[in-house]
């Protein structure tokens, strides 16, 4: 049996090769893969990314999560944190906080709700003792969000030739936003 988190609306569980389909369609929405630097297309697309995320967990014992609808059981999107080794904007060993959602289930609070709590899981439950984000300057969407929930941007930087800001929040940050 694997690991469930739940906040008021949402089931969060690892990925699993069985959600390689909704996964898909998870993406199949026109503006979801905009500002994707490998965007999901294909279920061979799906099952590699879901493949990926599986090993980060048995790794790192954490990475995104499947979100789940608790109302009707519907993989929604995908939230949580990831152990970054690679550098990104000069770091490397890094927790960062990620989400993605169908864009049929934007603009309902779902990312907030699964933000806030996996900021919660890892300044107090993981102890961790600050985390980053990142996102494509234009997304302003997702911008708004890190911002919402208590990040702080530090810089912007590019990758290849994107703009993005860079965030960071501490446990006392985060503290102050409840």
């Amino acid at each position: 049996m694997f690991q469930e988190l739940t906040t008021e609306r949402l089931l969060l569980r690892p990925l699993i090769s069985s959600d390689t389909k909704a996964f898909l369609e998870m993406h199949s929405g026109t503006k979801i893969n905009r500002f994707l630097r490998n965007p999901i297309l294909t279920l061979t697309d799906a099952e590699n990314y879901i493949h990926k995320i599986i090993s980060e967990h048995q790794k790192n014992g954490i990475a995104r999560f499947a979100v789940i609808l608790k109302e009707n059981e519907e993989l929604i999107g995908f939230s949580g944190l990831k152990f970054r080794t690679t550098e990104e904007n000069g770091y490397s060993n890094f927790y960062d906080l990620g989400y993605r959602f169908a864009e049929k289930h934007w603009n309902k609070g779902y990312a907030t709700e699964a933000a806030k709590f996996w900021l919660s899981y890892g300044l107090h439950t993981l102890k961790l003792p600050k985390i980053h984000a990142c996102a494509d300057n234009e997304n302003k969407a997702s911008n708004h969000l890190l911002e919402k929930v208590g990040f702080k941007r530090s810089n912007q930087y590019m990758v290849n030739i994107t703009l993005h800001n860079w965030y960071k929040i501490k446990k006392d940050e985060f503290e102050s936003q409840i």
